[in-house]
């Protein structure tokens, strides 16, 4: 192998592990708070030092990790100070793409899902049991890709890892009293499709903005009362000592 690809194979190494870290964290599989050292990662991904230590890096450019006692990392908290500060800047970035994506966006995609949405509406305890939880990603991601902004692509995506970890709070810790709440957020995704669908802005942007506010406020309030006890998944129950 020359030096060339011999690079790239560290460089893909790198990444791939990278990438599987991030995931794990915002998939909360890696809790909040938990210790992140070079040793442990290397014995759960079997690499060397060299790749884990730059993929900790990088995830500490993404906000996810900050640095700890011994050369190791943590992972960060999600704090409700921080949603409350995030989510706003949310609401103006996905309203400026909306306003600019809104006659991009293909139709039939749109429709399809609006269908979809209605088979779960008409369906709550189905839905609320089995989240559907494709129809969320797939209608932000039209928004976000059809903006035709390669500006507001890059900043929303920087944004959009803290954004999902804080949301699969939601996901993974929502108390079964509050599960009402998802039939209220289809009913918001609902509006928001049917917006764009009729090419109608201030009915879309203000059903957008609704949702976006709902959606910090549940985030909060299982931050705030449910004294969350994150629990780690997977192969990283290893990272506990």
């Amino acid at each position: 192998m020359n030096r060339s690809a011999d690079t790239n194979h560290f460089h893909g190494i790198q990444y791939q592990l990278y990438r599987s870290i991030r995931n794990s964290i915002v998939e909360l599989e890696i809790p909040p708070g938990s210790r992140l050292t070079i040793e442990r990662l290397k014995r759960i991904y079997g690499v060397s030092s060299t790749p884990v230590r730059g993929a900790l890096h990088r995830l500490k450019e993404d906000g996810l990790v900050a640095p700890g006692i011994a050369k190791s990392f943590y992972v960060k908290e999600i704090l409700e100070e921080d949603v409350r500060k995030l989510f706003p800047i949310r609401l103006v970035l996905e309203k400026l793409a909306l306003s600019e994506s809104i006659f991009r966006i293909d139709r039939e995609t749109i429709s399809n899902l609006i269908v979809r949405m209605r088979k779960h509406l008409a369906e709550p305890e189905e839905t609320k049991n089995n989240v559907p939880y494709d129809i969320d990603y797939r209608l932000h991601r039209e928004i976000l890709s059809n903006c035709n902004n390669e500006y507001l692509i890059e900043m929303m995506s920087k944004i959009s890892i803290l954004i999902t970890r804080m949301r699969n709070v939601i996901k993974y810790y929502l108390l079964e009293q509050q599960k009402d709440w998802i039939i209220c957020e289809m009913e918001e995704h609902f509006n928001i499709a049917q917006g764009i669908l009729e090419g109608d802005l201030e009915k879309a942007s203000n059903a957008l903005e609704t949702h976006l506010i709902h959606s910090m406020g549940m985030i909060c309030s299982i931050l705030g009362s449910n004294n969350v006890e994150y629990t780690a998944r997977g192969s990283f129950v290893e990272l506990e000592d």
